[in-house]
């Protein structure tokens, strides 16, 4: 509905002399459009409609209070913004915009350079030592690697390309990280994305000040204003997808071990912020040619592989249970080896997971009860049972769920620290 017809009274409070441009009689009740208002007594200020018909707190009921004439303690900005504060008893307006604002407009400046600045991020992956050794270390480490270079090349020039970026706009001499932080931050997300197999292999090749690329913020000083005002622009940090692309190239290269299908699947990057480069020429064995004094691989975090069953309280197990049982589920005054067979089947896991994991977590309440080690799995009809022996004195019983997730199955790596 038309503001003008759900709020004529306030729709005469629009400041027509200063809304010029806007078609003031076609404005929506829900609009988010910052507009001029003009009170009766002649306060101005700038708020939207859905806002200004809003029943908010500090209008004591009246929808049609100025922000001026009724609201104590008020801070409102330039972008319209408010911030009240119960501790003061004035009313202020501010030339500038609030922080959210200021951070989504700087993100918005680092993005708008994101194409000028590719050209000087492939100049530092050139000359990078770390970069040529990493690139060095996948070539022989990781199977399809030509395959997937293509994507993990966009992936370090689209991140490297951020950092030039914030270096022009804030105009900084330098990167604001060490390259070696923000090339290693880049190095650690490709290993996310890659096979479990070759990780560890890899991580000696990432430079033990390795930054760490969050989900929602950058590495270093840039942290979560930053990052945030970036997500909310469409610019993943993670770029999740990433994973996705690379697992389906890879699955598509180990299919021509049988069948030619034809060639790669294309990767659309449109809309991910992954700026063009291959027109630039390029020297690659510049940072080859360069000698790596005192470089100092990052310390790969003790891991373990596992899967996680949620047990639900004991219960007579069903009709022709597949392993014999007669009760399923948790019972405190049970000993470890008759917890691990009520809790060791029958689950719908996927046998790769099973084979890829070192232990089994049956979890209760949010809690480890028992932890054991996995040495095969059988099949049954509906799913499968896991063979191992039960390891009471594990550090992570009666720790919190290190998998946490709705799904009473689970499956993941965690620290052993």
């Amino acid at each position: 509905m038309r503001f003008k017809d759900e709020h004529p009274e306030l729709f005469r409070q629009l400041h027509r002399a200063r809304n010029v441009g806007v078609d003031l009689d076609s404005i929506s009740a829900s609009s988010h459009e910052m507009l001029w208002w003009r009170c009766p007594v002649g306060h101005e200020w700038r708020e939207t409609p859905l806002q200004r018909r809003s029943h908010a707190t500090w209008k004591k009921g009246d929808l049609h209070a100025c922000l001026y004439c009724v609201a104590p303690g008020c801070l409102v900005y330039s972008c319209g913004h408010r911030r009240f504060r119960r501790s003061e008893s004035t009313f202020r307006v501010l030339a500038h915009p609030c922080g959210k604002c200021e951070s989504t407009e700087h993100a918005q400046l680092i993005l708008d350079a994101l194409d000028d600045s590719t050209a000087a991020a492939v100049r530092i992956l050139d000359e990078s030592p770390h970069y040529a050794l990493f690139c060095s270390k996948a070539a022989d480490t990781v199977e399809w690697w030509e395959e997937i270079f293509p994507l993990v090349e966009a992936y370090f020039v689209r991140m490297v390309s951020v950092y030039v970026a914030i270096q022009t706009v804030e105009h900084r001499p330098a990167l604001s990280e060490p390259t070696s932080s923000v090339l290693g931050a880049c190095m650690l997300r490709i290993l996310d994305a890659l096979r479990q197999d070759c990780r560890e292999e890899m991580h000696t090749a990432v430079p033990e000040d390795a930054g760490h690329m969050r989900s929602t913020y950058l590495p270093g000083q840039h942290t979560v204003e930053v990052g945030w005002a970036l997500k909310k622009l469409g610019f993943d940090i993670l770029d999740t997808p990433l994973t996705d692309d690379i697992e389906r190239r890879v699955q598509f290269c180990e299919r021509q071990r049988f069948s030619a299908t034809g060639e790669l699947p294309l990767v659309n990057l449109a809309d991910r912020h992954y700026p063009a480069f291959i027109h630039l020429p390029r020297d690659r064995e510049k940072g080859a040619a360069t000698e790596l004094q005192r470089f100092r691989p990052k310390q790969l975090p003790p891991r373990i592989t596992a899967l996680r069953v949620a047990l639900d309280e004991s219960s007579p197990a069903g009709p022709d249970d597949p392993l014999g049982r007669t009760h399923v589920g948790y019972s405190p005054d049970l000993t470890p080896q008759e917890l691990w067979e009520r809790g060791r089947g029958v689950w719908k896991f996927r046998a790769d997971h099973v084979a890829a994991s070192k232990i089994m977590l049956l979890v209760h309440d949010k809690t480890v009860v028992l932890v054991a080690s996995i040495t095969g799995l059988t099949l049954h009809r509906g799913g499968l049972a896991i063979l191992g022996d039960p390891l009471p004195d594990h550090p992570l019983t009666s720790k919190p769920d290190p998998l946490h997730t709705p799904n009473p199955l689970a499956y993941g790596t965690i620290g052993t620290d």
